[in-house]
């Protein structure tokens, strides 16, 4: 990004010199422009945008092309519509254009009008402008582009006044329109009043306030205008008043006002984007009759209706011929009492009554016109409600200057009633207010509708319980301040300005915190010039100080924290929160210590103290507004320089420690140089000799990672040391000597000489070398060690140990036992010889490559056995023996298939040496044995003879036989299931009635039922006594199963016996029958299912009958009816299962019910009840007599339908400021159950890296934090569906991408947890950016800025050579052509309307 910020200019200076190089640049070339953009334009308004093509070839008339390119998909041109071609519109514009909605104007043959007649909010979109072409070659632009943006229309012109207006001929008209518009971009408005009379074609305009708020009368009332008698004013931001005095007859009809809304597009002109007409108002002007010789009076009140404190206004008018050469007496009445008079010339004369308030100037009264006459009361008093009259006398006027008083007309009565005074007072304040301990707080409460003199009271109280409001201070009407006791020494004030009273207190303090209310009261004069409260609103507010341990944070960070010996350590405590003094100290802790010590303490009055031994540690420090540094560094690190660091801040007021924080702990490592050691060895490999020789090994330093270097050396030998020597040179002989020496010699090199080898000393030679530096605090440290290794071999006399090798295959049967057996040929008899063997096991695989090879066992000269890492399904079957001393023998008992594979031992061969020390003599490998174990084979058969019985008395039973006639393997268990199939003319139903399990559990689905198993291979089921619904189709389904190791059981085979067919004859015929009507039944997974049947024909003699019921039940996936519950003819209830979900229910004598409580997709199958009918015998004995059943009832159970969905949103989220917290949102828009549990988990992932889980919450509420390094993460749930993980503090480690994951788990019926959907959350991708530029950045920058200073002069030059070849262009171009325009004269704006 950087590299393409710095080589844009470089780009701009080609493609300038391009031009420069362009041959033909002089010449005409085609030029398409397009009104300049953005346009903003109304939804429902006209549209039109001009485009002119010049400086091109070929006809004069250009085709025009006008396309859509829409923000959605910027890149996909929409075509709109062309001058030449009328199928040229896509669809989504065809429409429009066909119906003319949308069109063009040519103005000429090289410049068209773009119109939009019904502007849509899908117009917004560049608007390109394109002209196919028609010129020799292409050179030039052939298109153009502009923004259009179709916004909502919000203009407003509303009039609220009444509909109609009845005024006299010289009368005063007044109207108010209120016009607004809400369009974001900058608009003006005009406010036009039209008049439309009844002679008038169209409405003509009265006056125009313009959209510069110029004024401008219509035509006809320029004169009225000139003399005031017609004018507009802006009374408030949206309302407009149209007033006209002297009303006359022509200006009857109806008045409305037009507002028009202007933008001012990108050329400079001004644009009509939208107008809106108000109601209008019937205007009717009425003509005064008088006689000649007599005049008339008529009486108007402004507000009949009035509050206390507003003007009363009673207008008197006198109608008279030759008015303004006639005198008057006007006389104002209320009631019989005179108000006010005003004589022949102007003299006001006032009632004795109401003297008093002329003298206060709340009584005036003037002539206003010839014939207009205005009482005004202000402010209007209760007493001034009543009815006004006016009374007029006609004064003439003598020679000598006199008046005589001559004819008296009176007017009308006028009733003004005047109500109570409601007060409008409105208090507002902020609902919450923060101020910082120990800086100013200041209270403001917000007042409107303000009439009279206010009082205010400022009270507070504390955020403890118990606690009431207390009076602060209190501003009376007057101005008088009065301060409460517990205040008096705190610097506190209030004050009044227009509309708001403040509060404000210096140096907030923690228990200033709490409820503020501020109470102010309304005051106004009585009829007695008194003072009463009007009104009083009170308001409160929330006050939350925060005290300076709340807002100091103290965070520890570096970018040195893993450096090298000798490499400089930079840690950086940034403490952040109000400008006050700070105490800093620094505290480290070194690796493996458990004390913390202060290394250095910077005090809040600026004094430094060091605690410990200063290690070459510096200190600076920079102080700021909200944030300072305090930097400590090492130059040169050593390894006492790794540890714990931290900084621990005290925070001060007035020299008293208000708070403490410590910064989080910074682990610092230094670590060791890399070791550049290397070793060479002579001999390099092998060295071989023989018995009683001597040796000598030499290990050289090759490299050494400093000269300084010094080195320890130690030599072993198959893990023994037989020689050592340390830094300082001192060298150690485990055998003091004896055969071993060490000697060094520069280089260094270290020789090791061995005197009188034997053959136990063959082995490997192991030369390790540890390397030591001094670091600058004088310590020693080492680093890794390097090795080298010889190998030495003393040969002596060769064994006649020898095995046997032959390659032996094994077969065995699954479960039989298998030996395996390796044979010594030779050396066996040698009494001194002894011998170690392991044996080798790899299990045959498909892929020879994959097979791994499996120790099974040890078995050491000492005759010590081991079994090793074989699987412990086969360790615990393996048996070791030797049956003589030269044949070991391994049986593998109980074989299972995997046992098959290759078998072999290794046998190694030890005597004793000279010194009482075993040493191996040989080792060799066995032949292998290839091990095949054979499944067992199914040869699982019943007797299978079908056979047939007829029972006639009901007391005589039968047994059903089940005979195995041969079994897989003797080792081997049955499963016993005896089932009934009955077969109808509907359906063949088949009912299992009893199991015998393996375990020798017993299930019986029938009462009374006898089982038996007089050998392992026969077991019978005996039906003491029969019923009428025992007949059937008897047989036993047998399956053979076998216990393999490990507990395992594996199903081996199944088989069915014979039949044995039941038929069942009782005496006489019953008419007892069941219903067989046919039910589906659905469901939702956890509902109530309710299933019946009911019998259809009862038989005979029902009063002394009673019922066995039983409900049967078919799986979807089974083949045969089991039977849930019975009850017996004597009411006894037999559940052969363990399901209490099942319910028995008799709503009615002959109906029976099953309830399942909680269904579950599970129970979805076939029902059926099975009903016998028992009567009394001759012996008073219960006997069946008949059976039946009932049709079938299908039920299907729907399962929960997975509704899980969390909000997908992805967000970006910037973070400039260290420590500021964020947070992860994990949002359930839907669920599938409102019993639902959630587990969330949120992640983190860094780049392309795999997710990686940092917290969780578990359904039963259980919180699991996984990030140890991001500690303190927040959890909050405000929402049953709403989960938020708060991360604290984010530092630059926590950019990434975050995201959560939500399993949902639905409680099933039997109160376990069955796990329905998961979904994943969208990504809030975060980026922490540190306030840091690094010095590569700001090097860069340095060197650039003489780059672009050079580069901008190239620019300036190449532009001016450009413009003067543009210029001799021009000069050479005019002389053949008259202008680049296609017309003789460029287009020019039309004037714009009226």
């Amino acid at each position: 990004m950087e590299l393409q910020v710095h080589m844009w200019p470089n780009a701009v200076l080609l493609c300038l010199l391009g031009l420069l190089l362009q041959p033909d640049v002089g010449q005409a070339q085609r030029m398409v422009t397009i009104q300049s953009g953005p346009l903003y334009r109304v939804k429902g308004f006209h549209v039109s945008i001009t485009c002119t093509v010049s400086g091109f070839q070929g006809p004069d008339e250009q085709t025009f092309h006008f396309s859509a390119y829409r923000p959605s998909r910027p890149s996909q041109e929409i075509q709109i519509i062309s001058t030449a071609d009328k199928m040229y519109s896509y669809a989504v514009y065809s429409s429009r254009v066909h119906s003319g909605d949308i069109w063009i104007e040519r103005l000429s043959g090289s410049s068209v009008v773009f119109h939009i007649n019904n502007a849509l909010l899908e117009d917004t979109a560049e608007i390109e402008c394109h002209t196919p072409n028609t010129d020799i070659r292409y050179f030039g632009t052939y298109s153009a582009k502009t923004s259009l943006h179709v916004v909502e229309d919000t203009l407003l012109a509303t009039y609220s006044g009444p509909s109609s207006v009845d005024l006299f001929e010289g009368d005063t008209l007044q109207l108010e329109c209120l016009a607004s518009s809400q369009t974001f971009q900058h608009t003006h408005l005009s406010i036009t009043w039209l008049l439309h009379g009844d002679a008038d074609a169209k409405p003509r305009p009265i006056i125009i306030l313009d959209r510069d708020l110029t004024v401008r009368p219509g035509e006809g009332y320029d004169t009225r205008y000139q003399s005031r008698q017609v004018s507009i004013e802006k009374v408030e931001e949206t309302q407009y008043r149209l007033r006209m005095t002297q009303v006359q007859q022509a200006d009857q009809g109806r008045i409305f006002c037009r507002v028009q809304e202007w933008v001012q597009d990108p050329d400079r002109t001004w644009f009509n984007i939208a107008s809106r007409d108000a109601q209008a108002v019937d205007v009717v002007i009425k003509t005064v009759e008088v006689a000649e010789d007599s005049f008339a009076t008529r009486i108007k009140v402004t507000d009949a209706n009035l509050q206390e404190g507003k003007t009363v206004e009673v207008r008197c008018s006198v109608e008279a011929q030759n008015l303004p050469e006639l005198f008057f007496t006007v006389a104002w009445f209320k009631g019989d009492q005179e108000v006010a008079r005003l004589g022949p010339l102007g003299l006001l004369t006032v009632g004795p009554r109401y003297s008093g308030r002329a003298t206060e100037g709340e009584l005036w009264a003037v002539k206003t016109t010839e014939k207009d006459y205005l009482l005004t009361l202000r402010p209007a008093r209760a007493e001034d409600q009543g009815g006004y009259q006016c009374r007029v006398w006609q004064e003439k006027r003598g020679d000598k200057g006199g008046f005589t008083q001559g004819q008296l007309q009176r007017s009308n009565s006028q009733q003004v009633t005047i109500t109570a005074k409601e007060s409008g007072l409105r208090v507002s304040m902020v609902p919450n207010l923060s101020a910082t301990e120990g800086a100013p707080l200041t209270l403001s409460c917000s007042l409107s509708e303000v009439h009279g003199e206010l009082s205010v009271t400022w009270e507070h109280k504390k955020d403890t319980p118990g606690s009431v409001f207390s009076e602060v201070i209190h501003l009376s009407q007057d101005g008088v301040t009065k301060l409460a006791p517990q205040y008096q020494q705190r610097a506190l004030r209030t004050f009044r300005s227009t509309n708001v009273t403040v509060l404000e207190m210096g140096g907030a303090e923690e228990g200033d915190r709490g409820i503020y209310r501020c109470t102010v009261s309304e005051w106004s004069r009585d009829t007695s010039g008194g003072m009463k409260k009007v009104a009083s609103q009170s308001q409160q507010c929330s006050v939350a100080v925060k005290s300076l341990d709340t807002l100091v944070r103290a965070v520890l960070i570096s970018r040195t924290v893993n450096v090298t010996v000798n490499d400089m350590i930079y840690l950086k405590c940034i403490v952040r929160g109000p400008k006050v003094p700070l105490s800093v100290r620094w505290m480290f802790k070194q690796t493996g210590s458990t004390s913390e010590e202060m290394v250095v303490s910077v005090l809040h009055t600026g004094n430094v103290a060091w605690e410990r031994d200063r290690d070459g540690y510096q200190l600076s420090a920079d102080v700021g507004e909200d944030r300072s540094e305090y930097n400590l560094e090492v130059n040169k690190a050593s390894l006492r320089n790794s540890g714990i660091y931290q900084c621990h801040v005290g925070v001060y007021l007035n020299h008293t420690q208000k708070a403490s924080k410590s910064s989080n702990p910074l682990g610092v490592q230094v670590n060791k140089p890399v070791s550049k050691l290397s070793l060479t060895t002579d001999p390099t490999s092998t060295l071989r000799t023989i018995i009683n020789s001597d040796i000598q090994l030499s290990c050289t330093v090759a490299t050494a990672t400093s000269n300084s270097s010094r080195f320890g050396i130690t030599w072993e030998v198959d893990g023994r040391t037989i020689a050592s020597g340390n830094r300082d040179g001192i060298v150690t002989l485990p055998d003091a000597g004896k055969r071993t020496s060490v000697i060094t010699l520069p280089g260094p090199i270290f020789r090791l000489e061995l005197r009188q080898v034997g053959s136990s000393d063959s082995g490997r030679y192991l030369c390790k070398v540890e390397e030591w530096l001094q670091d600058t605090a004088g310590e020693w440290y080492s680093l890794p060690p390097q090795s080298a290794s010889v190998q030495v071999v003393v040969n002596e006399k060769p064994s006649d140990f020898r095995m046997d090798q032959t390659l032996i295959e094994t077969k065995g049967r699954e479960g039989e036992q298998i030996d395996i057996s390796c044979r010594i040929l030779s050396g066996k008899d040698d009494p001194s010889s002894h011998f170690a063997l392991t044996w080798l096991f790899q299990r045959n695989s498909p892929d020879p490559g994959s097979a791994n090879t499996i120790t099974l066992l040890t078995y050491t000269q000492q005759a010590d056995l081991t079994y090793r890492d074989s699987p412990a399904s086969l360790q615990n079957r393996l048996r070791f023996s030797r049956p003589d001393p030269g044949t070991f023998l391994l049986t593998v008992d109980n074989a299972e298939l995997d046992d098959s594979g290759k078998f072999w031992c290794t046998v190694e061969q030890y005597q004793h040496n000279c010194h009482g020390k075993w040493e191996k003599k040989g080792s060799q490998r066995s032949g292998d044995t290839q091990v095949t174990v054979n499944p067992i084979e199914a040869t699982l058969h019943l007797q299978k003879t079908n056979r047939a019985m007829t029972v006639t008395d009901q007391q005589n039973g039968f047994k059903v036989e089940c005979l195995v006639q041969s079994r897989s393997s003797d080792r081997s268990v049955f499963d016993v299931i005896w089932s009934r199939t009955q077969i109808t003319q509907d359906q063949e139903r088949t009912q299992v009635v009893f199991k015998a399990s393996r375990d020798g559990t017993l299930n019986a689905m029938d009462s009374g039922l006898m089982f038996d198993r007089p050998t392992a291979t026969h077991f019978s089921l005996t039906f003491p006594t029969t019923g009428p619904s025992d007949w059937g189709s008897y047989s036993c389904q047998v399956t053979e199963w076998l216990q393999m190791p490990g507990d395992r059981w594996r199903k081996l085979a199944e088989d069915k016996s014979g039949e044995l067919t039941v038929t069942i004859q009782t005496k006489g015929k019953s008419t007892f029958s069941m219903s067989n009507a046919t039910k589906k039944v659905e469901v939702k997974e956890g509902q109530r299912l309710d299933l019946d049947c009911s019998v259809a024909s009862e038989g005979s003699n029902p009063s002394s009958s009673s019922y066995t019921i039983t409900w049967l039940f078919q799986r979807r996936d089974s083949e045969a009816y089991v039977a849930l519950l019975t009850q017996d003819h004597n009411g006894r209830l037999t559940l052969p299962g363990s399901d209490n979900r099942l319910r028995l229910s008799r709503p009615a004598r002959n109906t029976f019910g099953l309830v399942i409580l909680n269904a579950v997709p599970e129970d979805s199958g076939a029902y059926t009840c099975k009903v016998e009918l028992h009567q009394y015998d001759c012996s008073s004995q219960w006997k069946a007599v008949a059976f039946g059943e009932s049709g079938l009832i299908t039920v299907n159970v729907h399962g929960l339908e997975a509704n899980l969905h969390v909000k997908k949103d992805d967000h970006h989220l910037n973070v400039t400021e260290l420590k500021d917290s964020f947070k992860v949102d994990c949002i359930i828009t839907s669920q599938s159950s409102e019993e639902s549990l959630f587990e969330v988990t949120w992640f983190r992932s860094w780049g392309n890296n795999q997710r990686v889980p940092i917290f969780k919450i578990m359904r039963n509420g259980t919180l699991q934090d996984f990030d140890n390094v991001r500690t303190g993460l927040v959890f909050a749930r405000p929402k049953v569906t709403s989960f938020i993980l708060t991360v604290p503090q984010a530092v630059d480690s926590d950019s990434g991408q975050y995201s959560c994951k939500v399993v949902e788990w639905v409680r099933t019926p039997t109160n376990t947890w069955k796990k329905m959907a998961e979904d994943q959350s969208g990504f809030l991708n975060l980026q922490v950016y540190t306030a840091a530029i690094s010095q590569a950045e700001v090097s860069a920058h340095e060197v650039m800025t003489p780059v672009f200073a050079i580069l901008i002069l190239i620019l300036v030059v190449v532009v001016a050579i450009l413009a003067w070849k543009m210029h001799q262009a021009k000069v050479a171009q005019k002389k053949r052509q008259e202008s680049l325009w296609a017309e003789s004269n460029p287009l020019k704006p039309s004037p714009e309307a009226l």
